[in-house]
């Protein structure tokens, strides 16, 4: 599931999977019974601010800076200039040719989401866009309000604007061929790593507390980081602090939902062959289990079968289906268990959310959506990876700049 490191695009397949991805409630193939929960709560809590979406580290300074450049000018404008603006961005980072560039498939037309809104959460959580003084990240319409024309004191809804002078902190000085026509690169200039890293350096989580978040302890340290965030060589856990038990129950969850996953897709084929006769099923994914169970297994119940209750401590309290999906497994597991047919019932429960779209419930339109199912279109089941591709990016950006 993790997305290279050379991502050259989002392009309209790629954000449709990133979308069905991040929205365990959506019609993909991701998420069916529930486990991104578990992905979405460990990265928020690990790395702060971070998105799927996300490519490489500039971005943060890019789109300050191309705010600012649109201070003075009224509301409307500066919104139809900004999005100008992203176009030529994406238009001279393709020349370049380096690899990350959002649009850069789609170009010349405009990226369907745009850097301005894919990394307006990290401005805030990285502390370079200012808090309003009620502690609320502001708007993007409010910034352009700010940036506006000097007259100006409330927004287009007739809102106060904000207390302060200055919308982000001050920023690192704009490349030299920032206004030019020429290539524009990824490649960070010493002072803008140095502003970066200080900025990661200091996020907290919580964000009102001094705890420093793993984001933060790895951005600090300067590490060269391993491409997994789980690997056999201890170098994050050694710098995760608090976060160094979460860590190692976010890992023993990331085998888990491999395994959920992979149950999952045994059922639907299970059921699609012996309950709605169609005997043509292949057994890709009844076979695959197997595979995943002797790989995930051990790791899955390093931390025994009632590590849940800590899981919730970490991330807070789980749905009440998937909570139940994942004691069950576990329990499932620890008996030594190789088929999944007593799982059903509470992986149906879990999916029972898409009501309609479900595949394992026994009514109609469960068995009019495993008719339309096909074992080779859906995905082998792997771990959860929680963004570590972005995070890992985002930190040899912030590194090879301090080289």
């Amino acid at each position: 599931m993790d997305p290279e490191f050379g991502w050259s695009y989002l392009s309209a397949n790629a954000l449709a999977r990133a979308r069905a991805h991040l929205d365990d409630g959506s019609q993909g193939v991701r998420d069916e019974v529930g486990f991104l929960t578990l992905h979405q709560r460990y990265a928020d809590r690990f790395f702060p601010g971070t998105s799927v979406l996300h490519t490489r580290a500039r971005y943060a300074l890019f789109v300050p800076w191309q705010f600012e450049d649109q201070q003075g000018r009224p509301e409307a404008d500066a919104k139809r200039a900004l999005l100008q603006a992203e176009l030529r961005l994406a238009g001279r980072l393709k020349e370049a040719a380096q690899g990350g560039v959002i649009g850069g498939q789609v170009y010349p037309k405009p990226a369907d989401i745009p850097p301005s809104t894919i990394y307006w959460t990290a401005l805030s959580a990285w502390g370079i866009l200012r808090r309003d003084p009620l502690d609320r990240p502001p708007t993007r319409q409010k910034v352009r309000a700010l940036l506006g024309p000097a007259r100006r004191t409330v927004d287009a809804d007739n809102e106060p604007l904000m207390g302060f002078t200055a919308p982000f902190v001050t920023l690192p000085a704009r490349p030299a061929n920032w206004t030019a026509n020429t290539p524009l690169t990824f490649d960070l200039t010493a002072d803008e790593g140095s502003f970066l890293k200080e900025r990661l350096s200091q996020v907290c989580n919580p964000p009102t507390s001094n705890t420093l978040s793993l984001l933060a302890r790895l951005t600090k340290d300067g590490i060269k980081p391993p491409s997994s965030l789980f690997t056999s060589q201890p170098i994050v856990r050694t710098r995760a602090g608090r976060d160094r038990g979460p860590l190692e129950r976010a890992e023993a969850m990331s085998h888990l939902a491999a395994i959920g996953r992979a149950i999952y897709a045994a059922l639907v084929e299970e059921l699609r062959d012996r309950k709605d006769g169609k005997e043509d099923t292949p057994r890709i994914h009844r076979d695959d289990l197997l595979r995943i169970l002797h790989k995930h297994r051990e790791p899955a119940l390093a931390l025994g079968r009632h590590v849940i209750d800590l899981v919730e401590d970490d991330i807070g309290s789980l749905p009440t289906a998937l909570h139940d999906v994942l004691v069950t497994t576990l329990a499932w597991l620890d008996a030594g268990k190789r088929q999944p047919d007593n799982l059903l019932e509470v992986y149906a429960m879990a999916e029972g959310r898409k009501r309609g779209r479900a595949r394992l419930p026994q009514t109609g339109d469960g068995r009019n959506r495993r008719l339309e199912w096909r074992s080779q279109d859906h995905p082998f089941a792997e771990p959860l990876h929680y963004r570590w591709g972005q995070v890992r990016r985002l930190l040899s950006d912030i590194r090879m700049s301090q080289a």
